[in-house]
């Protein structure tokens, strides 16, 4: 009730009318402040239906990511995954070959003989291990520092570096540059630099002695090492200590200085007393280069390049090959992307140096490309990859076999488990959500429950946690009664289980899905018929896959009419419309009653500083009458 904001009046007893002011204006207060309690309530009750609803589109989205989403940890979205055929492969050559079922899988076997070829594309290799001793590369080693069988190590021309001009513009300078800048280092003067009032001065060293401002000054070993001068009234002190000179205490840093080019364009070269060079403040690193070229694509290789970079510039330059190198085998190896290739016809490397020589170790090994080839049932399948479909299955090449060897057989039965157990896995968490909505909209407070309202600040003094806790639950309670959005969802998702699907003529309803009863509250829910279910499943799951995750291609785009797709664009639309109207609707419900307490607030200060000065005025004019009625008294008693 009282404004924290501003100044208080006094607050006494009345001295000449000996009332209670605070609590008589108080008291008269109090119908203002019942009004802006309720308000407070209100404005709870709407930052309660904000919070649930922002936690409602939490969990469908929860949902959507885990589920409907074909990257999702459990995408349901994969037809794969109601695919209830499993495959048996048995036989001597198990191992050179796996066979994964599709939905459309057919019951029965196949019997998988030779395998004369895999699929691959013409190719270069090293002949031998490349590094020396053939213990391999660390593929983030530099170039530069490789050594490899033979101890050679690669040849790079065209060194240079970046480095920083008298502009502060970046720029490079040559090999020839670099060498005769630290040729120049001999004769140059070994100094540092001190700035002071302004002016930057010299300090040139020569072994002990030191020329400063143009005076030289030695310091004797054999006396006390320190030698004292003057600029512009200012007292410096040099003096050895140990192997350091230090000026006033703090050690210089001596450094030589080398010029290429003049002016603005000059860059300066500092050769610091541990001989390391540097520009503007950084090392100077020389980089020098080679190149391959791939099929008429030319890479530059720059010395600081490691392995794993220099594969990777081959790999993105060179869109038909791919680059790579084994650290067990020890070997690079350059492969033709498409399958049957020759190396005469679809390889055509060449490098600078001598980069392709160490490359190949003992020499290049070039392997001409085939197509997969493989007796199937007795037919020969001829494929440009090691993993392809056939009538339904899709079978993968390992390994190539012996004519002589016999068959590999595959037999293939249904087993309807793991769809069952994905099917109840997404069943049972969408229920979850279902049955919190469901929750939401018929829950209500019972006759005792109906005084329950969200308590002001004032009425939690007194309550301990754990009760002002109790009394919030209870005071939530049909927040979301009834809300029309949350209602036209759960409508909608029980339509879809009913509702044919398009092209098909059939209903999730008609394998075993339907939705429970509105008499007993699970209206929503997704009811199982699990014997139904599988024995579609079992009978037809190219069928049960459709029902649940159907595409339509028919009108040229492809647009989701499965049940799934159905429940993900539901949930969309509301977490994307539904739910932000009523969230929009709900902060501008809340902005409403954020200005209607701030005026009421207003008109209560108001109010309760017009009575202070009401009866601050009563009790001077009491106080005024009280010392004229003892002034008449005194009179009369003279």
């Amino acid at each position: 009730m009282i404004n924290p904001m501003r100044p208080q009046p006094t607050r006494m007893m009345g001295l000449a009318s000996g009332m209670d002011t605070d609590f008589i204006i108080q008291q008269t207060l109090r119908m203002h402040q019942f009004k802006i309690d309720n308000q407070m309530r209100n404005k709870k009750l709407i930052e309660w239906r904000q919070q649930t609803h922002t936690g409602i589109k939490d969990e469908i989205s929860k949902l959507r990511t885990t589920y409907l989403s074909n990257l999702g940890s459990k995408s349901m979205m994969n037809r794969n995954v109601f695919n209830a055929t499993k495959a048996t492969v048995t036989g001597k050559n198990a191992g050179a070959v796996s066979v994964t079922t599709l939905t459309g899988t057919p019951t029965g076997s196949i019997r998988i003989g030779e395998i004369s070829s895999l699929a691959k594309g013409a190719s270069i290799a090293s002949g031998s291990s490349v590094s020396l001793g053939g213990t391999g590369f660390n593929p983030n080693s530099r170039l530069d520092s490789l050594v490899f069988r033979g101890n050679e190590k690669l040849d790079f021309v065209n060194f240079k570096a970046a480095v920083t001009n008298a502009s502060g513009e970046s720029t490079t300078i040559t090999e020839s540059e670099y060498d005769a800048a630290v040729a120049a280092f001999s004769t140059a003067d070994v100094k540092t630099q001190l700035t002071f009032g302004g002016n930057t001065y010299d300090i040139v060293r020569n072994g002990n002695s030191f020329t400063v401002d143009g005076k030289t000054y030695n310091l004797d070993l054999a006396e006390d090492n320190k030698e004292t001068f003057e600029i512009d009234g200012q007292s410096f002190t040099l003096a050895l200590d140990g192997g350091d000179v230090r000026l006033n205490g703090q050690k210089l840093n001596f450094y030589q200085e080398s010029t290429i080019g003049s002016g603005d364009s000059a860059v300066v070269l500092h050769k610091n007393a541990d001989g390391a060079i540097s520009n503007n403040g950084k090392a100077v690193n020389l980089i020098g280069e080679t190149s391959i070229s791939i099929n008429g694509t030319t890479i530059t290789i720059n010395s600081n390049d490691t392995i794993a970079s220099m594969l990777d510039k081959v790999n993105k330059s060179v869109t038909d090959v791919t680059m790579s190198y084994d650290r067990l085998t020890d070997k690079f190896m350059i492969e033709h992307k498409t399958i049957g290739s020759t190396v005469s016809g679809n390889l055509d490397v060449t490098g600078t140096g001598n980069l392709l020589a160490l490359l190949s170790g003992s020499g290049p090994v070039e392997t001409d490309g085939s197509m997969a080839k493989v007796i199937i049932n007795g037919e020969e399948i001829e494929s440009d990859r090691n993993t392809f479909d056939y009538r339904g299955v899709r079978i993968t090449l390992h390994n190539t076999t012996a004519p002589a060897d016999e068959d590999t057989v595959v037999t293939f039965t249904r087993d309807a488990t793991p769809a069952m157990n994905a099917i109840k896995d997404f069943i049972d968490n969408y229920n979850s959500i279902i049955r919190r909505l469901e929750g939401l909209l018929s829950e209500r407070k019972s006759s005792n429950e109906v005084g329950y309202k969200p308590l002001t600040d004032e009425e939690k003094q007194g309550m301990t946690d754990k009760q002002i806790e109790e009394w919030e639950a209870i005071a939530r309670k049909g927040i979301l009664r009834n809300d029309n959005g949350i209602q036209n969802l759960v409508t909608s998702l029980r339509r879809s289980f009913f509702e044919n699907i398009e092209g098909m003529g059939i209903s999730a309803s008609q394998i075993g899905l339907t939705t429970g009863s509105h008499f007993d509250g699970t209206g929503g829910q997704i009811m199982i018929n699990e014997e139904r279910l599988r024995e579609a499943l079992e009978r037809d799951p190219d069928m049960v896959a459709d029902i649940f995750v159907k595409i339509d291609t028919s009108e040229g785009n492809p647009k989701g009419v499965g049940l799934l797709h159905k429940i993900d664009g539901l949930m969309r639309d509301y977490v994307n419309t539904a739910q932000t109207v009523s969230v929009k609707s709900l902060e501008d419900s809340l902005k409403r009653v954020n200005e209607q307490i701030q005026r009421m607030q207003e008109r209560m200060y108001a109010e309760e500083d017009k009575l202070y000065r009401q009866f601050a005025a009563m009790e001077t004019a009491m106080q005024k009458l009280q010392q004229q009625g003892g002034w008449f008294n005194a009179m009369l008693g003279s």
